[in-house]
């Protein structure tokens, strides 16, 4: 994946100089820590899990939204509710730094019922399958460290009414992958990390409990593959840990109250007391 640096010239000129970039070239790390996600997912992962490789995936930090998010899930809801406002610059301030401001809030509207959401940290976010039925089939990928326990929050927490008003999963197929290289990726303002040959290690059904809360999510078994960090010039290393991956493919839902819509707040390490 190419990189791009972004001198400090107008954003929109910026938007468009990379757009000319992307029309050109597959690679475009930097317009995806700014872009909305106006892409509907990747409907290739449910083939590409059972092939046992899904290729490449790029992260930039769980602070960013853009196209990039659309591809660790098959799909994901549309966003509700207004989109931002664009601002106008006030008080001396840098009309730059207004746009990006904007672009940046207008990512994190259209994102937030993407990946993303499962793995912020946050249980009132949520991934949710966009399609019109209940979503059986649709596959979530999260990054999480599969060497420590992992743990899942079923459903949209952010409340108990939201949570019974939209399905929750209740079996799913569970797979550990690992990306056999990774390098980092140095962004105008932000360190990425591009995954590359992401392999599946291992998978499994299981039964998830109907819970607004933190329950166990026990792995199949695996084994982790030689694990390789590139670097082009000084880059630090991607480490190890920082190579694998959780799947969940839906395979059955409790039925939400009012919405048809699956849902899964987070996924990550932790013990569940």
């Amino acid at each position: 994946m190419a990189l791009i640096m972004i001198k400090r010239i107008s954003f929109l000129s910026v938007l468009i100089a990379i757009s000319l970039v992307c029309f050109s070239s597959e690679a475009c790390p930097q317009v995806s820590m700014t872009s909305p996600c106006d892409k509907p997912g990747n409907a290739e992962l449910p083939s590409l899990l059972k092939k046992g490789s899904i290729g490449e995936l790029t992260w930039w930090g769980d602070g960013h939204f853009g196209s990039y998010i659309c591809d660790w899930s098959s799909s994901h809801l549309k966003a509700t509710g207004k989109a931002p406002v664009r601002a106008v610059p006030a008080d001396g301030r840098d009309e730059d730094d207004v746009e990006y401001e904007y672009w940046r809030a207008v990512g994190s509207w259209s994102c937030m019922y993407s990946a993303v959401s499962a793995m912020d940290g946050n249980t009132g976010t949520a991934w949710c399958e966009g399609k019109k039925d209940e979503g059986i089939g649709e596959i979530l990928i999260v990054k999480t460290d599969t060497t420590k326990p992992v743990r899942i929050w079923n459903g949209l927490g952010a409340s108990d009414s939201l949570y019974k008003a939209n399905n929750r999963v209740q079996r799913a197929r569970i797979w550990v992958l690992q990306a056999k290289q990774a390098r980092q990726e140095i962004g105008q303002y932000d360190i990425g990390i591009a995954y590359e040959d992401i392999t599946v290690l291992g998978s499994h059904e299981i039964t998830i409990k109907d819970r607004n809360g933190w329950q166990p999510l026990p792995l199949p078994p695996h084994k982790r593959l030689a694990f390789k960090s590139v670097s082009r010039s000084v880059e630090p290393e991607v480490k190890p840990e920082d190579s694998t991956f959780l799947a969940i493919e839906i395979l059955s839902v409790y039925k939400g109250a009012k919405y048809n819509d699956t849902c899964i707040s987070e996924i990550g390490c932790g013990k569940v007391k």
